[in-house]
């Protein structure tokens, strides 16, 4: 089996010789024709239009956790969208492997998050990003 540059470059000989071809018959241009269009015409993929969270819109889960305590604080970070989850997740550097990127229920990412910001709170103030600050002291 050839290559795939071979390939490709042969097909486009192919196709320079098709297109010499038609200029010179105008009957083996219209046949031509008329077998293209029953080709499939390839599908224009739409981009994803992804809004990024700035800094400034996703909460401040210290906070949170100071004011409302381990109980409610569950409760509240379940009622947030799960692309604010995923903010959350990356700004305070909690899944360094990415193992999150595919879990889709709230549920889970924010008992991931509550997980996450309690073992760092008993770990002591040293392991805490404040998000503003943990890139100037690297």
């Amino acid at each position: 089996m050839r290559n795939e540059k071979a390939l490709i470059s042969l097909m486009r000989k192919v196709a320079d010789l098709l297109s010499e071809e038609c200029e010179r018959n105008p009957d083996f241009a219209g046949r031509l024709s008329a077998l293209l269009p029953t080709l499939p015409k390839a599908k224009v993929k739409k981009e994803k239009a992804t809004k990024l969270i700035t800094q400034t819109e996703l909460p401040d889960i210290h906070a949170e956790w100071g004011a409302r305590g381990d109980t409610n604080f569950r409760l509240w970070i379940r009622d947030q969208p799960l692309p604010i989850l995923r903010a959350i997740i990356r700004l305070q550097g909690f899944d360094p492997t990415r193992r999150t990127t595919k879990w889709k229920e709230i549920g889970k990412l924010a008992d991931f998050i509550t997980d996450s910001l309690h073992s760092r709170l008993s770990r002591g103030a040293s392991f805490i990003r404040t998000g503003t600050n943990e890139r100037k002291n690297q």
